[in-house]
């Protein structure tokens, strides 16, 4: 299988799905602390999720939209055929939660409040963009919060 794990630097999942003999990549902003750099795109996840013109770190895009191409962090361009079998992501839950709403008090906290309300907006579409992903099997860590309205409830 053809799996990525977003969100992910410490590379656990990851490793485990390698140590099964699947194609797994980690990606994640921040460098991997799981010590396999081989395994780990470091960038958005966004422009690798689905097949299309954009890449992360290569020079030349391609021609045609039926696959996807990235480089990971020791340098080796990587090419997935068609699109991922599995998309598991991680995506931070600080504006997402429940445990956070009393911030968003426009009458208490004025324009933090409001900004904080962008920052969750921010943080809806990027959630979606994985449970939006062209994928046939997608997992996404969802805490209690505001996805559990704004899309649906955990299964």
């Amino acid at each position: 299988m053809k799996v990525l794990i977003a969100c992910e630097e410490s590379q656990r999942v990851c490793s485990a799905f390698r140590a099964r003999g699947h194609e797994a990549y980690s990606c994640d902003i921040l460098d991997p602390s799981g010590g396999h750099p081989e395994w780990h795109i470091k960038g958005d996840v966004l422009p690798i999720l689905n097949p299309s013109k954009h890449m992360i770190g290569c020079p030349n895009y391609p021609e045609y939209e039926d696959y996807i191409e990235f480089i990971t962090m020791d340098g080796v361009e990587h090419q997935i055929e068609d699109k991922w079998d599995l998309i598991i992501a991680h995506p931070p839950c600080t504006y997402l939660t429940v445990t956070g709403n009393r911030w968003f008090n426009v009458e208490k906290y004025g324009d933090k409040a409001r900004e904080r309300i962008k920052l969750r907006e921010e943080a809806k579409e990027f959630f979606m963009a994985f449970a939006n992903a062209d994928c046939d099997h997608i997992a996404i860590e969802n805490p209690i919060g505001i996805m559990s309205t704004s899309w649906r409830k955990p299964d």
